[in-house]
């Protein structure tokens, strides 16, 4: 595997190499042949763009974002002589999180969702590449959420309180928000709490975050 030539490959569907590590065990007699796996996905901007102008999004069937998942995956696996995994195939579902935590590259928030060591809370999962090559060798350390030490305008910027209790997050009183005032400020401009996180590089494509605001109400 050319990392370079993967790298580039990838920038032009706005995706990146999130995490990178060697084979779990769980997969490698399943996948002998494999010495690495690379969890690859969203990170701030880019991706919209391009799936935006996809014929997934455009053709208004459901579950555009993971057919188009499916295309690039199974298109990047092929052109590098790997499989790709899916998040959404299941059950039963492959732990991506848990990978991501033994690369040392992600950490649980305090809204619950994971910490990216660059992109925060905004980076996603598309798809992840099991390939034949050893991964390339990382020196840093593995990332530790800083949210103990920060002092949480996560929390403090929900308009309905939907994260005052740790562990509990009220999904409902969230939905109850977004479907009766479609002008509040989650709905045009994306999850206020996530955009409070001072951690990593922010997303501001506000059409992506309406988008998701949508499915979500949607339940």
């Amino acid at each position: 595997m050319q990392r370079q030539k993967l790298t580039q490959q990838l920038q032009a569907y706005g995706l990146r190499i999130l995490s990178q590590l060697a084979t779990p065990k769980s997969l490698q007699s399943a996948y002998p042949w494999a010495k690495s796996l690379l969890l690859i996905g969203q990170g701030a901007q880019g991706y919209w763009r391009v799936f935006s102008q996809s014929a997934e999004y455009q053709d208004g069937q459901p579950d555009p974002i993971d057919r188009w998942s499916l295309r690039i995956g199974d298109t990047v696996a092929n052109t590098n002589g790997g499989v790709a995994l899916y998040p959404f195939t299941g059950p039963p579902y492959w732990p991506f999180l848990a990978w991501s935590q033994t690369a040392g590259d992600t950490g649980a928030s305090r809204l619950g969702l994971h910490l990216h060591r660059t992109y925060g809370l905004w980076h996603s999962y598309r798809f992840a590449l099991l390939l034949p090559a050893a991964p390339k060798p990382i020196t840093t350390k593995a990332y530790q959420a800083p949210c103990s030490r920060c002092e949480q305008p996560c929390v403090d910027q929900c308009p309905v309180d939907a994260f005052a209790d740790p562990g509990n997050y009220q999904v409902d009183a969230c939905r109850h928000l977004i479907l009766n005032q479609p002008n509040n400020l989650c709905m045009t401009q994306g999850c206020q709490a996530r955009l409070a996180c001072p951690e990593g590089q922010g997303s501001h494509e506000r059409a992506q975050h309406q988008y998701h605001m949508q499915i979500f109400a949607r339940g």
